[in-house]
């Protein structure tokens, strides 16, 4: 008997017990179905991880701090005092040129970000509008960046020649707009506003708004009146830290780099390049030296610890696929108990054991299959549904950070093809016992079976 006529006569013993075939089927169903289920979840939440970071800019950052030398050994942190950092000891411009020709090709650019200080700037033309900012210095890099997840709605970014020739531009929020000139429609680019730093007043230069968003400053303290709430004025880097109020005598360089490397560029190596470089340019520095550290190390950390999770929860519910071949068993052996004497009349027929065989082991072999398809379909389903719920509470209890979100649904298609081959090989192994007792029936003893 040939592969089709094993095949009809399975169909056929399956639909004749539509009911029982599916109850079978059904600890298949609910393992496949889990399985489907926890690894497309799994492989949803790593691709939304990594999917949002490429929209923020990416992982290829190496993060770079300027940190004390702490004493090796016990008697010298009696005498040590935390070292007064100088302008010997930071990061300069020219240091940053050198950092990019070593790197070559791998170097894209340079974040710098400088905290300048906080204040308020009123409107000399009506006091009544006034804003307060807290003004932070960027480069052109971290410019390029930010614009993934900031939106600029007039004017420009900050430019290297901003940060180059010190320029006291600014990059004020739609809000200031609103609070400082009384009227969001006003085009602020080229208005000149002072900044009372206490006491201090610092003029700059209107070249850009930007949009505020809550996803990426966060949600505003409701406590304090909308007008007297702080936002963010972007200027030079440069200017920034020539201006920086925390510094009592005015440290020039950089306490902290973000390097961005090229795409395509292996971060471990990148890394270990950077660190070479500033281990060499520290190496006469007896109280500085830098640490580093990279976004793409953590998102693979998170994406093995994710891993590790779906697979302990894969094999615990994987468990039930054991349950329902055990349960494919079970039907296999009262099935052929029922059908004795047609075993007996085919053996009678002159049918061999291997065609006996073979009809038995490809019905139970079709009841896994039909249960895993099924199983497949309902854990992709589930799947949606389940990233359908987490959309929707997402938007209702996050609606500011789901700007930043980039929600992924990602059936991982490798666990579909596997659950496909387990559940035919648990037809093969939880048929054959009740198969190969088929086909070692005694035709007479079958034919007289009542």
């Amino acid at each position: 008997m040939g592969f089709l006529e094993n095949l009809r006569l399975s169909l056929s013993g399956i639909l004749s017990n539509k009911m029982r075939s599916f109850l079978t089927m059904l600890g298949i169903i609910i393992g496949i179905s889990a399985v489907i289920t926890i690894t497309t979840i799994g492989n949803s939440v790593s691709s939304t991880l990594s999917n949002t970071m490429n929209k923020l800019g990416g992982t290829n950052y190496i993060y770079l701090f300027l940190e004390a030398k702490y004493p090796e050994d016990d008697e010298a942190w009696e005498t040590w005092e935390y070292p007064e950092i100088t302008s010997d000891d930071t990061i300069k411009e020219e240091t940053i040129d050198a950092l990019a020709e070593y790197l070559g090709d791998d170097y894209k650019g340079v974040l710098l970000s400088e905290y300048g200080g906080s204040g308020i700037t009123t409107n000399t033309k009506n006091l009544e509008n006034y804003a307060n900012v807290e003004v932070q210095g960027l480069n052109d890099g971290f410019c390029q960046y930010l614009s993934s997840a900031v939106t600029l709605l007039k004017g420009r970014w900050i430019t290297d020649r901003d940060v180059r020739e010190k320029r006291n531009v600014a990059i004020v929020s739609d809000t200031f707009v609103k609070n400082y000139f009384g009227d969001e429609s006003i085009n602020p680019i080229g208005q000149n506003i002072e900044v009372d730093m206490n006491g201090n007043m610092l003029n700059f230069v209107i070249v850009g708004v930007y949009e505020y968003s809550n996803a990426y400053f966060g949600k505003p303290d409701t406590s304090i009146p909308e007008k007297d709430r702080y936002t963010t004025l972007w200027t030079s880097v440069s200017y920034a830290n020539s201006i920086n109020p925390d510094s009592e005598t005015q440290v020039e360089g950089y306490t902290e780099l973000q390097i961005n490397a090229n795409d395509g560029v292996d971060m471990t190596t990148f890394q270990a390049n950077v660190d070479l470089f500033f281990e060499d340019y520290y190496a006469d520095n007896q109280n500085w030296h830098t640490y580093s550290y990279n976004t793409s190390s953590e998102m693979e950390t998170i994406n093995m610890a994710l891993s590790i999770v779906t697979l302990a929860i894969t094999i615990i519910a994987g468990i039930s696929l054991i349950v329902g071949g055990v349960g494919v068993m079970n039907i296999m052996l009262v099935s052929i108990t029922e059908r004795t004497k047609e075993i007996g009349i085919r053996k009678a027929l002159g049918a061999k054991k291997g065609s006996i065989k073979g009809q038995f082991i490809t019905e139970a072999i079709m009841l896994c299959l039909i249960g895993g398809i099924i199983g497949i379909l309902s854990g992709i389903i589930n799947s949606i549904v389940i990233a359908q719920v987490a959309k929707y509470l997402l938007i209702n209890y996050y609606p500011d950070e789901m700007s930043l979100i980039s929600l992924t649904v990602e059936p991982n298609v490798l666990a579909i093809i596997i659950s496909v081959i387990f559940s035919m090989l648990t037809g093969v192994f939880f048929g054959y016992y009740p198969a190969n007792k088929a086909s070692k029936m005694n035709p007479i003893d079958a034919l007289r079976y009542e």
